[in-house]
């Protein structure tokens, strides 16, 4: 017997996305995931995931080339995996490991204001691109009055140009390379 599919008591702030399902493999129900951190193996059996708002609790794990293997303990059929599919995966933010100091997730800086060191308003960080060699920050400068806000900043994330992040203030300090800005 499979264990009942339950409705999430956690609540949409305090969860954080980190893998969208792909598809279903093999007949029995398992799917393939793919893992937003690119670590195939960040899954362990007994793990709750929340999609759609419903709960399902991770009965055996593995790995298919860049995918996570999962299986739920609710989900025993290609039919029921493929009502999946497409679906965002979600973990509480507490059970997330504590990263090392000046190391952040996403959502943590996604929305922050950021400033030069010369003080200059640059706008704020509303979204990461992943390129492979360095992640690059969009800044989107703020609107002033009447004034249509100009076009988008984009910042290489490289040691030096990220100063300091203040995220009780959320206020991020950068020093761009030369002829950026």
């Amino acid at each position: 017997m499979t264990a009942p599919i339950t409705r999430s008591e956690i609540s949409d702030e305090d969860l954080v996305a980190v893998g969208r399902v792909r598809r279903p493999t093999g007949i029995k129900g398992a799917v393939l995931v793919e893992v937003y951190s690119g670590l195939q193996d960040r899954f362990s059996v007994g793990d709750i995931l929340v999609a759609n708002g419903l709960e399902y609790q991770i009965v055996e794990t593995g790995r298919s080339g860049n995918a996570a293997k999962l299986t739920f303990a609710s989900v025993d059929s290609i039919e029921k995996a493929d009502e999946l599919r497409g679906l965002e995966l979600f973990v509480p933010i507490e059970s997330l490991p504590k990263n090392p100091p000046g190391v952040y997730y996403h959502y943590e800086i996604v929305g922050i204001d950021v400033v030069t060191l010369a003080g200059k308003q640059l706008g704020t960080l509303t979204e990461i691109l992943e390129t492979g060699s360095n992640d690059v920050f969009i800044i989107t400068p703020k609107s002033v009055a009447g004034k249509k806000a100009s076009a988008e900043i984009l910042i290489p994330v490289l040691k030096g140009v990220i100063v300091e992040v203040d995220s009780e203030n959320g206020v991020m300090k950068i020093d761009p390379p030369a002829g950026l800005l």
